[in-house]
């Protein structure tokens, strides 16, 4: 038997699960429960019935999970228990209330029986305000945010749109000023990516931004530059390094700006490394000068090695050295990632391997399990001398699992 005490003192949200997991639910014969428990369960009953006479018992309840059940009920898909429901918690609700139900509302507005839900909360809006645009559910803060629009002054748009915590509520209040031309210049300069891409567009300035930090600035930049008949790359060329330069040349260069991009692979600084690398994986991605920043200390550095190297041909020897354990770990990660790109039987192998890696051996044993799930795509026997050794190898999984890996490699018996 659930707990109400429990339910009533949690998160409101968590009644609109309950209603729907309470029906799902086998009672059998002789369950005890309080007669405050037995109106719940027919409140959430299937039967349409019972759920009518529980919403006329809830209207006169004064127990705290009267309110949301009512309000559950409000969004019911047989019509009498609608309209019964929605008599008893309008008679319910006062301010205070419905500020409490207001994360409540928002799920349940998603039933889309009708629109009853979404024009209750549109008509309390403004006495709601402060606690609608602060509601702790991110789903229905941002509706509230997209329906308090008109509401809003300039002033406190441009606040949330240039300080709050959230870029969808960001996007949602720096879009609406936008709409109306206004603060162009302070959403460009604090806006969300979003709001600062569109911001540029009216601002005619694109130059300036081409090195912006955020990809979508730099790419509505770059688009503007080439739209005015310049080139974006010629742009970069003539600008001190930095890492807005280096993403941007990336992101526009040729292969003859290679060079330039493989001098900073040696830069003290993992960012410039990384996105030096990211740009060569684009405009020269048969670079060979990428290779030794497979060991790079930086794991940020390693995972754009691991995107340029996954497909091109790497020694196997060298990578199967880095799987050592004495090697850091998203070195042995790295190299892992690499080799289980090569091909199936040493994608099985290098998983068999790390399998006695303590900080690697979960995601190899995950792996093994998905490469079991495709092994009938595998045509070709594994590399001479390679049975043996995995077949050892295999002693390290669940039997049933080894027999079945085991039968895959040929081995029977």
């Amino acid at each position: 038997m659930f707990d109400l005490d429990l339910l009533t003192a949690g998160d409101v949200r968590n009644w609109a699960e309950f209603d729907v997991s309470l029906r799902r639910t086998y009672w059998p014969a002789g369950t005890r429960c309080t007669p405050r428990q037995a109106l719940v369960v027919a409140a959430c009953s299937a039967d349409g019935y019972l759920r009518e006479a529980a919403v006329r018992r809830l209207a006169v309840s004064p127990d705290p999970e009267a309110l949301p059940l009512l309000l559950i009920r409000c969004v019911d898909w047989v019509a009498p228990v609608r309209e019964a429901a929605r008599r008893a918690a309008v008679s319910k609700l006062d301010e205070s209330s419905l500020g409490a139900m207001l994360p409540l509302l928002g799920v349940l507005r998603r039933r889309q029986v009708d629109d009853w839900m979404i024009a209750l909360f549109r008509e309390n809006l403004p006495g709601l305000l402060d606690v609608a645009l602060a509601v702790e559910d991110r789903e229905t803060r941002r509706w509230a945010h997209r329906e308090a629009l008109d509401l809003l002054s300039r002033e406190r748009l441009l606040d949330i749109a240039t300080h709050d915590e959230d870029f969808v509520v960001r996007a949602i209040t720096g879009t609406a000023l936008l709409d109306r031309g206004e603060c162009v210049e302070e959403l460009l300069a604090a806006g969300a990516p979003k709001v600062r891409m569109r911001a540029l567009t009216l601002a005619g300035r694109a130059e300036e931004y081409l090195t912006d930090p955020a990809s979508a600035v730099r790419s509505m930049a770059q688009a503007l530059v080439l739209k005015a008949g310049g080139d974006p790359a010629a742009h970069y060329r003539a600008m001190p390094v930095s890492f807005g330069m280096l993403a941007g040349l990336g992101e526009t260069g040729t292969a003859d700006d290679a060079r330039l991009l493989e001098d900073q692979l040696t830069d003290d600084r993992p960012r410039i490394r990384r996105v030096a690398v990211r740009g060569l994986r684009r405009i020269a991605p048969e670079s060979t000068a990428v290779l030794p920043l497979l060991t790079d200390p930086s794991p940020a550095v390693t995972r754009e090695v691991v995107a340029f190297l996954r497909g091109k041909f790497v020694d196997p020897a060298t990578l199967q050295d880095l799987l050592a354990t004495d090697r850091p770990r998203h070195t042995r990660r790295a190299a892992a990632a690499i080799l289980r790109a090569r091909d199936s039987w040493t994608r099985l192998r290098t998983d068999l391997v790390l399998l006695a890696d303590p900080e690697l051996a979960a995601e190899a044993h995950q792996d093994i399990h998905a490469w079991h799930n495709h092994v009938t795509g595998v045509y070709t026997p594994p590399p001479v001398g390679w049975r043996a050794e995995m077949e050892v190898l295999c002693d390290q999984l669940e039997p049933a699992l080894a027999r079945e890996i085991r039968f895959a490699l040929g081995i029977t018996g």
